[in-house]
């Protein structure tokens, strides 16, 4: 249930703001940008915090990505309590994300995609000559299952990672092969010669599986000269932070 608003609230709001980091961002914010359930993990929690000058409902669901809440979607490994709920403006909500399915890949990781749905109130109707936008808004939050004894530790993911260049008709594609059971998380990947930054990738989505390649495409149709070439790229690590890695083409 919502806590009531008390004079504590917006403190407590300012310094879950503090913990995220990304404070330019409006709406309902959590206190984690991904959850991680370790093997024998039953249930994780995370905070969120209205940070409009509104009240909105918030409906939450688990899916693979999708994002559209339609019932084929919607996952049965995860299920996130309250489901629905309202949330006053600078107001706290715990959220509980409670594992159902325990027969899931045991050799890497599973990732699943958290919804936050936010439900923004109507226009008063007793007031015509306000004009207002309203849009809902959806924040998805990664959910990564991870199993005991794979072979490597997460840090030692970007040992792992392998990149080179693949030449199609019309452009050129940076792959990327992750030999480890883990996801590599990526912030931003960039090709860069010498010190000069020379493409980056168009894809909005840069997560590249366990045991598999992921084709990216490049911002820019170069390459007159591959010589030199590094791929330089931030990795998101568990606790959210962009961590910053170097590796060769091969």
């Amino acid at each position: 249930m919502t806590r009531a608003c008390n004079p504590l609230i917006p403190w407590l709001v300012s310094a879950l703001l503090g913990l995220i980091g990304n404070t330019c961002a409006a709406g309902v914010m959590a206190d984690h940008t991904r959850l991680i359930f370790n093997e024998g993990q039953a249930q994780e929690s995370l905070m969120l915090a209205n940070t409009n000058a509104y009240p909105v409902v918030i409906q939450t669901w688990v899916d693979k990505g999708q994002g559209d809440n339609l019932p084929q979607n919607i996952v049965p490994a995860f299920i996130a309590m309250p489901a629905v709920f309202r949330l006053q403006p600078s107001a706290l909500q715990s959220l509980q994300v409670i594992l159902t399915d325990r027969n899931l890949p045991v050799d890497r990781e599973s990732v699943f995609w958290l919804n936050l749905y936010e439900i923004p109130p109507r226009q008063d109707a007793s007031a015509p000559d306000t004009t207002r936008v309203t849009l809902a808004m959806n924040t998805q939050l990664k959910i990564f299952y991870r199993p005991k004894n794979l072979p490597i530790a997460p840090e030692q993911l970007t040992n792992a990672l392998h990149f080179r260049l693949e030449q199609t008709a019309d452009s050129v594609l940076l792959v990327c092969r992750n030999d480890s059971p883990y996801h590599a998380s990526f912030a931003s990947v960039r090709l860069i010669q010498g010190d000069k930054i020379v493409a980056g990738i168009s894809d909005t989505d840069l997560l590249s599986s366990p045991y598999s390649e992921r084709r990216y495409h490049l911002d820019q149709n170069l390459l007159k000269s591959h010589d030199q070439l590094q791929v330089r790229y931030e990795l998101i690590d568990d606790t959210g932070r962009a961590k910053p890695g170097q590796a060769p083409l091969r």
